[in-house]
């Protein structure tokens, strides 16, 4: 083959294609498939109206003022998700980057409240670790502790659920520096007991025994004398 002007090789009829090629096509896959929305879990109830109060509160803003740093919402459905979804209705917001869209729920179930991670970790703790809680009117709560040494209970979504006590009844949602305080009349598990209970048995006066009573007719009365003189007859 002969290589002349007017029979070149296409090698040599320009030069090397160097950034010529089609912009990248960018493509946006998922490694990973999406949750499902939660539904509350089957047998969840309403509880009596009321009874419950739900009170927000972050750790800093509470410590420099316990009375009007929280924030309280009366319980009043059956089940609440707590998540950093804001485009979910009806779910109680925690916008910390470690809360998941749906982190955990909290629901009630024949008289009890349950607290349920769905997809984040979740601490219980003990009400005895916060001594700044104050109700939706602003006044200090009774204070339950136990006789066990685990103040702190941390569960994952492949946990069961967990029942709130008078002691257990609170909790928050991966590192949030917001805690979460169920207030109302929780049942007592074992080992639970009020932390002055005794201190107020004194302030009102003690036991039954200690209690001044009134005399009895037989003290009120005056002593007959048994003397049997005759000065005494006349």
């Amino acid at each position: 083959m002969a290589y002349g002007p007017l029979c070149q090789c296409a090698f040599m009829s320009y030069g090397p294609r160097i950034q010529q090629k089609a912009p990248p096509i960018s493509v946006t896959r998922n490694l990973y498939d999406k949750l499902p929305e939660f539904r509350a879990p089957q047998g969840s109830e309403p509880p009596p109206p009321g009874a419950f109060t739900l009170i927000a509160l972050d750790i800093e803003e509470a410590k420099a003022d316990p009375v009007h740093a929280a924030r309280s919402m009366s319980l009043d459905q059956a089940c609440y998700v707590f998540g950093s979804s804001t485009t979910t209705d009806g779910q109680v917001h925690d916008g910390h980057k470690s809360v998941s869209d749906q982190h955990a729920c909290l629901y009630f179930f024949k008289g009890k409240w349950f607290v349920k991670a769905i997809n984040g970790s979740t601490y219980l703790e003990s009400m005895t670790l916060h001594s700044y809680l104050r109700d939706a009117e602003g006044r200090p709560p009774k204070r339950y502790t136990s006789t066990g040494g685990r103040k702190i209970e941390s569960i994952q979504p492949m946990d069961p659920k967990v029942r709130l006590s008078r002691e257990i009844c609170v909790f928050r949602l991966g590192d949030s520096d917001r805690r979460f305080w169920v207030s109302g009349p929780l049942p007592l598990k074992d080992g639970e007991y009020e932390e002055d209970g005794g201190d107020r048995k004194k302030d009102r006066g003690g036991d039954r025994g200690d209690r001044h009573e009134p005399p009895s007719r037989r003290d009120r009365e005056p002593r007959r004398s048994r003397s049997r003189s005759r000065r005494r007859r006349r």
